[in-house]
């Protein structure tokens, strides 16, 4: 809807009914849940070995009173001690780094973009490699560039003298 308010356009008010009934999150042990039913989330490999894209609610997505950071954060840590990095995906790094900086974990948000496992890997052509059969995968080149630049544009890189980040021409929305 923000982007509606900025070209000066109405937001239409099927947007707004839409927006106003969604679901809370679902959370179970202070923690969000990958799924209403998912009450098994952080114990069954089934959930332990997909997307962690329930840290995408705060580092994909604007930031919106439905999340709690505090939960955020406690999930955040939950998802990186339990996780099964092997099975992820390359765009899944850069999500977690994205949740990471959105809490202020600047370092983890480093971390996770530059964790050494399979389809993490950036060939010498810039190619994000999942593995021999698929050794070009945008979504992890993108994923990069788009948590790369909202640091950026964030003032989110570490600030203990370890990074001197410089960017130009990035705006934050």
């Amino acid at each position: 809807m923000e982007w509606k308010k900025r070209l000066d356009c109405p937001v239409p008010q099927s947007w707004k009914e839409v927006a106003e009934k969604l679901a809370e999150l679902p959370v179970r042990d202070s923690v969000y849940l990958f799924t209403e039913d998912g009450i098994d989330s952080y114990r069954n490999d089934r959930f332990l070995s997909d997307h962690p894209a329930v840290l995408g609610c705060l580092g994909m997505l604007p930031e919106t009173e439905k999340v709690d950071r505090e939960t955020m954060r406690r999930t955040f840590n939950r998802v990186t001690e339990r996780w099964n990095w092997s099975s992820t995906w390359g765009w899944d790094y850069p999500m977690v780094a994205m949740t990471a900086a959105e809490l202020g974990l600047s370092g983890q948000a480093v971390r996770f973009l530059m964790l050494d496992t399979q389809k993490n890997t950036y060939l010498p052509n810039g190619h994000n490699c999942q593995d021999g059969r698929l050794t070009i995968y945008l979504p992890g080149n993108g994923g990069l560039l788009t948590a790369v630049a909202r640091m950026c544009t964030g003032n989110q890189f570490p600030v203990d003298g370890t990074w001197n980040v410089r960017w130009e021409n990035l705006k934050d929305f």
